[in-house]
């Protein structure tokens, strides 16, 4: 999916970006949903007024499901929120907005809230279309990343990380995506588009035999040279492992690495992400 291009100037002296542009992501694990069984009811009573809450505990408008989550929960399609810690003002919300839930797929967007978290009243939202529909790689998690990515002064971007899982047990495949959102003259934006940051893929004979690989990525801010929006460092770690059956019946690997380095670049309103680094579609 391809986010709408947001459009803003942000000036800032190469020299002060060089003391302050560090940020670095980590996976980020579902965040504990404290926020959401706290206030959950009441930011999306505030975001949706004219949801209407179901005996189950969950909310519809417009032909749309809305879940809570519960102490613990797991499941990818409950509503998911996080205090932001560099604004701790602020608390983030992903809302899963469910139009059709099977076993052979799902359907639905997620929307992005930006809550006054005293208040619990929404500042800024943003709605992604699709985001949620699957089908034979089924959306395992969805998480909120507060990792510090200070894109320039006063200008901290957050994350929403989306994990796809396949079923096969021959064909194993797993990817996470990330993007970066950015509050701007008031209004949500996407900056950064649709970036895999873990991917593992492999074929196999189930027993031993087979080869697998796992790549990983992280991304830091670094100054650029040509704008005064950060340059965004994505360092890759790509490790292939190969089985085969031994002659005693013990399964040996052999395990190679490859790393690379790749460098985006602010281009007038987004970070550009080459084709190789994206989600399937």
């Amino acid at each position: 999916m391809t986010l709408p291009s947001p459009s803003f100037t942000l000036p800032l002296a190469l020299a002060a970006l060089a003391a302050t542009l560090l940020a670095v992501s980590a996976p980020a694990a579902r965040a504990a949903p404290d926020a959401c069984i706290v206030q959950g009811a009441t930011i999306i009573e505030s975001a949706y007024p004219t949801a209407a809450r179901s005996a189950d505990g969950t909310f519809v408008v417009d032909g749309a499901i809305i879940r809570l989550p519960e102490q613990n929960d797991s499941d990818a399609h409950a509503v998911v929120c996080r205090t932001w810690p560099s604004q701790p003002a602020l608390t983030l919300v992903a809302v899963p907005l469910m139009t059709r839930q099977a076993d052979d797929g799902n359907e639905g967007d997620i929307e992005l809230l930006v809550v006054d978290s005293k208040k619990a009243t929404v500042r800024q939202r943003l709605r992604l279309p699709g985001l949620m529909t699957d089908d034979a790689l089924y959306v395992s998690s969805v998480a909120l990343d507060t990792a510090f990515y200070r894109l320039a002064s006063r200008k901290i971007a957050f994350g929403l990380r989306l994990s796809l899982q396949g079923s096969s047990r021959p064909n194993p495949f797993g990817e996470t995506t990330l993007w970066l959102f950015l509050v701007d003259d008031g209004k949500l934006r996407p900056v950064l588009d649709n970036i895999v940051v873990s991917s593992n893929r492999g074929e196999w004979d189930t027993n031993c035999a087979g080869e697998f690989e796992n790549t990983e990525r992280t991304l830091s801010m670094e100054p650029s040279p040509q704008s005064a929006i950060a340059d965004i460092v994505v360092s890759e770690t790509t490790t292939t492992t190969v089985n085969v059956a031994g002659k005693d019946g013990a399964c040996l690997d052999t395990e190679t690495a490859a790393t690379a380095t790749h460098r985006l670049r602010y281009d007038a309103s987004v970070y550009r992400v080459p084709k190789a680094l994206s989600r399937m579609e």
